[in-house]
């Protein structure tokens, strides 16, 4: 009796040894949250967003200000009315500057904090993982997007600090970083740094032949000062498209809070998909953190409230832009000329839940082993008696 009790302890620290091991082993490669994208019509008929892990009650708006809200959601389609449209922030390039707009908001230090609450989001035709469990790909694009700030003479700190897994509560654990660099660097803008999980023709464009991918703006209607939040991107928005049409896909608003409570000017950018070349979000970190300078520190507003910006630098034209292929969710990604489909694509995930199953087996394998040698060392006990 007390080597079968020995024998089913050894068995038990066994299985969960396993189940740890497993459990790694999916965090690893898993994204925490399964990818579900949805793809959003208007009353036409009309495709106009996608996004993943939609709600009815959301809103968004499209490049030209017409703010959407979905109404019903049927498999993987969201549905979506038109609100109104909006009257974005006037852009002008008059030269006779009536006020300065830092005044308006105080001392400016010219100071931007970045952090990322999901720190393992990646891409996966650069990364070879939508996930990396601890520092994925995210990493880079915020270390780029640092430099790119720091060119324009803004003093960036960049906040590393790990909120994994990814999960439902990762937001908590982020905002307990947020709070700790709003008190101790009282920054002019603080912004969260992600990827979406969407395809990449939502995200894909080109310009004068250069890839680029769009850029998204998330705001979470649960917060308190929401309206000053979506003040501030909207003024990033009607700059990014005045002076680059290409650069931001639209401003999302969910049901959540991201932490923007903290602070006026705390936003959340989705840095293209994962599905997307990484390459392609830092070709476009120059111009946002150009439009950003321009917005919190180098534009001006004239007396009607005309928001000013330099008339020397004019948009490119937009040229060579791949419209979206939402219909098929079948987006081709090419990489050293050789084509491969999104279903082709390592899913990182499914090595995790491979890692579990084999663990899974084995330790079944070894509880049937071991019940073989405890009944064999009973049978003989009992011949011997």
């Amino acid at each position: 009796m007390k080597n079968k009790i020995i024998l089913m302890l050894i068995f038990s620290l066994m299985i969960f040894s396993g189940c740890q091991i497993a459990g790694v082993s999916l965090f690893v490669y898993a994204d925490g949250l399964p990818y579900e994208n949805y793809v959003i019509y208007n009353e036409n008929g009309d495709i106009i967003c996608e996004k993943s892990q939609i709600e009815i009650g959301d809103e968004f708006i499209t490049a030209d200000f017409s703010l959407y809200k979905i109404t019903h959601i049927d498999n993987h389609k969201g549905y979506a009315v038109l609100v109104e449209k909006k009257q974005p922030p006037k852009i002008s390039t008059k030269k006779d500057v009536a006020k300065d707009k830092m005044s308006q908001r105080g001392e400016l230090k010219k100071k931007i904090c970045l952090y990322m609450t999901h720190n393992d989001e990646s891409y996966t035709p650069t990364d070879g993982y939508d996930s990396i469990y601890g520092k994925g790909g995210i990493h880079d694009v915020a270390k780029d997007f640092k430099e790119q700030l720091e060119k324009k003479g803004i003093q960036v700190i960049l906040d590393e600090s790990l909120h994994i897994p990814h999960n439902n509560t990762a937001y908590s654990r982020s905002a307990v970083t947020a709070q700790r660099l709003l008190n101790e660097q009282r920054p002019d803008a603080m912004f969260d740094v992600h990827r979406d999980g969407v395809s990449k023709s939502y995200y894909y464009v080109t310009n004068n032949g250069k890839s680029y991918s769009k850029i998204r703006m998330v705001l979470g209607k649960s917060n308190p000062n929401f309206n000053e939040n979506f003040e501030f991107a909207q003024t990033l928005f009607a700059l990014g498209n005045d002076k680059y049409p290409f650069l931001f896909s639209d401003i999302y608003l969910g049901k959540g809070h991201y932490n923007q409570a903290l602070q006026p000017t705390a936003l959340l950018f989705e840095m293209g998909t994962y599905l997307i070349e990484k390459e392609y979000v830092l070709n476009s970190l120059p111009l946002l953190a150009e439009v950003v300078d321009t917005s919190l520190f180098g534009s001006k507003v004239d007396e009607e409230g005309n928001i000013i910006v330099d008339e020397t630098v004019k948009p490119n034209d937009v040229v060579g832009v791949k419209p979206p292929n939402f219909e098929n969710n079948n987006d081709s990604l090419t990489d050293n000329n050789q084509t491969i489909t999104e279903k082709e694509l390592p899913k990182a995930s499914s090595k995790g839940w491979i890692a579990a199953l084999a663990l899974s087996i084995f330790t079944v394998f070894l509880l049937g082993v071991g019940g073989i040698i405890l009944k064999r060392k009973e049978d003989k006990e009992n011949t011997n008696k």
